[in-house]
């Protein structure tokens, strides 16, 4: 199914076919002010091509993957649907989320609500990135963003607050997010990557900019899916852009 998405921040969502994990209401209440691209993979046996398995059980995984996408409609969300024949997970989320533009990748887990966002933030790569994509996620007006940086060795606390939160917070204003809701937090450790997980805990969505170039590299085996493993939070990985 192909549909026209409007102009709000594009996320891909990744789900197995054809028996979908089920994705929290609360997250996907929380991502209606999005438009979802939602990706349906279906594991192809190595004997098996995909175009036998589309052909045999190409019917069966579209409905399953349009009763995935009715539940974030519900929500509010704009939604366009991918099913995907593959022996791949990784290059398939990969290679749509170039293809569809999208502006971040979902690493899910369950939440009860949005009322406390935490953006690590390392420099100002990707920040107006960052900025818009929080700002379209927050629609409400109440929910907390808390910007954090963890200094390395040379770093000064005040540079970075000037240079990096102060400036990632102006950017948020500037996108309509009240400057009244942006926290700051800097803290000192050896273990940058450990630091951010233990601190996303108290959090309930952590948004982080993706700094590898590839999609792959950067959700898998790294920092924001060791967050979303060991903390137990959903993780939004804002995709880069080599002019931000």
């Amino acid at each position: 199914m192909t549909t026209v998405l409007d102009a709000k921040a594009k996320i891909l969502v990744d789900v197995e076919l054809p028996t979908p994990a089920p994705i929290a209401a609360p997250l996907r209440a929380i991502m209606g002010s999005l438009n979802v691209v939602l990706v349906g993979w279906y594991a192809v046996p190595e004997q098996t091509s995909p175009e036998q398995a589309r052909d045999q059980f190409g019917g069966e995984a579209q409905a399953a993957l349009n009763r995935v996408a009715d539940t974030f409609r519900a929500a509010g969300a704009e939604v366009q649907t991918h099913v995907v024949f593959t022996a791949n997970e990784l290059d398939t989320i990969e290679r749509i989320s170039a293809e569809q533009d999208c502006d971040a990748v979902l690493i899910p887990n369950a939440v009860a609500q949005l009322e406390r966002i935490l953006v690590p933030m390392r420099g100002l790569h990707n920040a107006p990135r960052i900025a818009r994509f929080v700002a379209d996620l927050v629609q409400d007006g109440t929910t907390d963003v808390t910007l954090l940086h963890i200094l390395e060795e040379e770093e000064e606390r005040a540079i970075v607050q000037e240079g990096v939160l102060d400036e990632v917070s102006r950017l948020m204003a500037e996108e309509g997010i009240d400057a009244g809701l942006v926290r700051f937090r800097v803290e000192v450790a050896d273990d940058p990557g450990r630091a951010i997980i233990d601190i996303a805990r108290a959090y309930d969505v952590v948004v982080i900019g993706e700094t590898e170039p590839s999609v792959r590299d950067l959700i898998f085996g790294s920092v924001p899916e060791q967050i979303a493993r060991e903390a137990a939070v959903p993780v939004m990985v804002v995709r880069r852009r080599d002019d931000t």
